[in-house]
């Protein structure tokens, strides 16, 4: 079957390029403006510039950089307590000060910080609603804090204090009045009103006023330490007061983060250059070079430093006991924090590439070794910056294959650091991250290819940036050289132009090369996957390795299945309209598990669906979160322990005086075998028939299993006979891993006793655990479980009211209390998809059309 895109779907893939053009044209624009600015400027000015700054200021800038980030975390601690929780300080701001890190110089700091504080806080058994409002009232509370700042700045600096002429001074005035609106509204609406705002699905508490005002307080601060950073290593060639200059850094920084340029670099730098005219161009960016290490690279190093004792500490018993919470969060954030360092490491690499070597170190390597080894490690340097880029992905899914590599790349890229130019202060960089990388290598354990792992528009982009950054600088250092055509054959030491041409347009060729590879891989990989006959002795294999019974629906033959490379393991799927459902949990060995949702993930992101698990265990939470999608709770499984049930005491009286009825009656309860069960399917025909008929219903699929022969030939079957005659049959389904048994079809005639389901149910339990099984699954019982409280999820409360008033449509309270009286443990089951308001109603709809068979016989039989 051939794919076809609608569309609406090509218009949604040209959307989404939209922003990385966006990025990409800005970084151009401003790369441009700053090309002018650098015209006659040498590279060793800046230097000096940067080797000029007093200790004194460079300590305070640091200082500033610290209370910043101090206060950062005060963000998230706001942000629990907004919410009601209880979460000590300390943890909070681990995760706050570990997402900003990574988020000020990955760029997108909603996204990533969020993807971090989502990851780590679903390890503290936060909720995933809980987690999108911590990150939702972080982001807000920067905003108000930007808007009050800038502001106060427009309105109170005359325009003949800044250095933005161009702007008439009733637009600071109206400006400086509409974005006061916002704050003032914002501590309106908390001092006149009290009752939670709603908005579509959304129930937005008010916070008090004293908190709102704390809010605003919070956020300037950490801006204006931020500004402070920068303002006194600049404060000896400034004209200019700190809350002029803090204005021009609001709109600098405000640029930068539109751009959505990692980190804001280039674009950044480009305002504020234009904003300062009268600073010499080499003190402005020599000064922004040394904000960027304090205030982007040093606290990233920190979070590196975090990781790299929490990993070398594993193997220490005593500290190891001490410190389970901490390394469970650290571990959870390792391939972010480092994949984020050996991208920067890239970058360094190509940067370095694209600039001139230190003369005095050139020469004396000159004289030890040979020029086609300075010639040859200068290019393979630049390569290897551009792999690690590559390879930066692979981390964030912690691909074991990308650690293997990473490792390689960064080893060769300490010697081609050393080898061109004796750089020992970037190899030592490359050296601390290969040892934050070499000790947390257990975080890398998923077995897929690195080649074959699909990059995102916006990682691409990044990449995209990255080396029109290096090109850029390379033409910046070397445009004192005239072009010609015979610089790219001129080879010797002091040839560093010709070097710097040629590593460009290689790295440039290789990451086209690359691209066009992907391209075509992808493409020729578009057809989609037919339902094939999959052997049933392969998956009868793989079931022994099953943890939850429902792994047997993989035999009903309604499904398109995802093997693993070695066929140990699989994901069972099928598709309805966008939405393409996993049943259940990946099946198989668990160190599987992570690598197929990921290809299960890129597999349906080809064909531009939703990607959908339902009815997935707490046990595999991470899997999903580690995705980005969103988990809402479909109810609890009623798993009931076998170890000590028996029939004994007066809490089983109900069940006792069941068993003991039917037997009366003459009912006898048989387990036939597997091998056996042909020979009966006419009896179970007749039996399923008559249950189909007399309930007005019609046969289910995709999680329910329907009648057929060759279906229910795959299982042991408990009947119940009466006249040696069977009027109650189940077949069972066991999970051999989990040590655990249940009941997929259950069906019983006309002349089945009052009380059969008890006591084929009660039966089975005995003699379940007869044969040393220890859980005895009574399936799930929908919309359990859900909360009603006030600040509980939409879904929950409405789930709760269905579950509670829903009685006429389908008995949820009653099947709940039916299961209960065999006194089981409840676990939660939940669906997992994409965010979105309509996601998770879609993504039901769907999932109801394929265990019904069509939209109509969702509303009929």
């Amino acid at each position: 079957m051939s794919v076809t895109f609608s569309g609406s779907a090509t218009l949604k893939r040209l959307t989404s390029l939209l922003g990385p053009i966006v990025s990409i044209a800005m970084l151009l624009v401003a790369l441009w403006l700053l090309h002018r600015e650098l015209a006659g400027l040498s590279r060793a000015e800046i230097v000096d510039h940067v080797q000029s700054i007093p200790l004194f200021a460079l300590l305070l800038a640091v200082l500033f950089a610290g209370c910043g980030y101090l206060v950062l975390t005060v963000y998230d601690a706001m942000a629990l307590r907004y919410l009601g929780k209880s979460f000590p300080y300390w943890r909070s701001a681990l995760i706050s000060f570990m997402a900003f890190a990574v988020g000020h110089n990955v760029g997108f700091v909603t996204l990533t910080g969020g993807a971090i504080r989502y990851r780590m806080y679903t390890l503290a058994g936060l909720a995933a609603g809980d987690i999108a409002r911590i990150i939702a009232f972080v982001t807000l509370t920067f905003a108000v804090g930007v808007s009050a700042l800038l502001g106060v700045a427009f309105l109170l600096v005359p325009v003949s204090e800044t250095t933005v002429h161009w702007f008439p001074p009733e637009a600071f005035t109206i400006g400086g009045i509409g974005l006061l609106l916002f704050p003032l509204a914002y501590l309106a609406v908390s001092f006149l009103r009290q009752a939670p705002i709603t908005f579509r699905h959304l129930r937005i508490p008010i916070p008090r006023p004293r908190f709102a005002i704390a809010q605003i307080a919070v956020s300037v601060l950490d801006i204006s330490f931020a500004c402070a950073s920068l303002y006194i290593l600049l404060a000896p060639g400034l004209d200019m007061g700190f809350i002029p200059f803090l204005g021009i850094y609001l709109i600098a920084m405000g640029v930068g983060v539109a751009s959505s340029v990692p980190g804001g670099i280039g674009v950044f730098e480009a305002v504020m250059v234009a904003a300062f005219p009268h600073v010499e161009t080499a003190v402005m960016l020599g000064t922004m070079i040394v904000y960027r290490l304090v205030y982007y690279v040093l606290p990233l190093g920190f979070a590196l430093v975090l990781l790299a004792s929490h990993v070398s500490h594993q193997h220490t018993d005593t500290i190891k006991r001490s410190s389970d919470i901490v390394r469970k969060w650290l571990s959870g954030i390792a391939p972010q924090v480092i994949g984020a360092a050996v991208f920067l490491a890239g970058i360094v690499l190509l940067i370095s590439g694209a600039s001139p070597a230190i003369e005095s170190r050139l020469l004396l390597i000159s004289r030890e070794l040979p020029l086609a080894v300075l010639e040859l490690s200068h290019l393979t340097g630049s390569v290897v910056g551009l792999a690690l880029l590559i390879l930066a992905r692979g981390l964030f899914r912690r691909l074991h294959g990308a650690y293997l590599t990473g490792v390689f790349a960064l080893l060769l890229g300490m010697g081609m650091s050393l080898l061109k130019g004796l750089d020992y202060e970037e190899a030592l960089v490359l050296g601390c991250i290969l040892l934050v990388l070499w000790l947390a290598r257990d975080e890398f354990y998923r077995t897929g290819s690195v080649a074959a792992q699909r990059f995102s528009t916006r990682w691409a982009a990044a990449v995209v940036l990255a080396l029109c950054f290096a090109t850029w600088v390379g033409f910046v250092s070397f445009r004192d050289v005239q072009y010609s055509d015979k610089l790219w054959w001129q080879f010797a030491v002091d040839a560093e132009a010709p070097r710097m041409l040629r590593a460009s347009v290689v790295t440039t060729v290789a990451a086209m090369a690359f691209a066009l590879w992907k391209l075509f891989h992808s493409l020729s990989r578009a057809t989609m996957p037919e339902i094939d006959a999959e052997p049933a002795e392969q998956i009868l294999e793989v079931l022994t390795s099953a943890h939850n019974t429902s792994a047997n629906l993989a035999l009903l033959g309604d499904k398109r299945f995802l093997w693993s490379d070695d066929r140990r393991a699989f994901i069972m799927y099928q598709v309805a309209g966008d939405s393409w459902i996993a049943m259940g949990d990946p099946v198989g060995p668990e160190q599987y598990h992570a690598e197929l949702v990921w290809a299960f993930r890129e597999l349906v992101d080809r064909y531009d669906g939703r990607v959908v698990f339902y009815q997935v265990s707490d046990r595999s939470l991470s899997l999903y979160v580690d995705l980005g999608l969103v988990l809402a709770k479909l109810g609890e499984d009623a798993r009931v322990p076998l170890s000590d049930f028996t029939l004994e005491g007066s809490h089983r009286a109900e069940l006792r005086q069941a068993l003991n009825r039917v037997r009366k009656g003459g009912a006898v309860f048989e387990v036939v075998p597997r091998a056996a069960v042909e020979r009966i399917v006419p009896d179970l025909r007749r039996v399923s028939d008559s249950w189909l008929a007399d309930k007005s219903t019609a046969e289910k699929g995709f999680s329910l299993g329907s009648f057929s022969a060759a279906y229910i030939a795959n299982f042991d079957c408990a009947v119940v006979r009466v006249n040696n005659e069977i009027v109650a049959f189940a077949n069972l389904w066991p999970a051999p891993a989990a040590a655990e048994l249940s009941i997929d079809i259950m069906r019983y005639d006309r002349n089945a006793p009052k009380g059969v389901m008890d006591f084929l149910f009660t039966e089975l339990m005995l003699w379940s655990a007869a044969r040393s099984y220890l859980w005895f699954s009574l399936g799930m019982a929908p919309l359990s479980g859900m909360e009603r409280r006030a600040l509980a999820p939409l879904w929950h409360k409405t789930g709760h009211v269905i579950f509670t008033h829903g009685e006429r449509f389908y008995n949820f309270e009653g099947l709940r209390r039916y299961k209960e009286k065999f006194g089981p443990h409840w676990e939660a089951r939940y669906l997992a998809c994409p965010s979105g308001w309509a996601s998770v109603p879609l993504a039901l709809l769907d999932v109801s059309r394929l265990i019904s068979g069509g939209v109509t016989r969702i509303i009929g039989k």
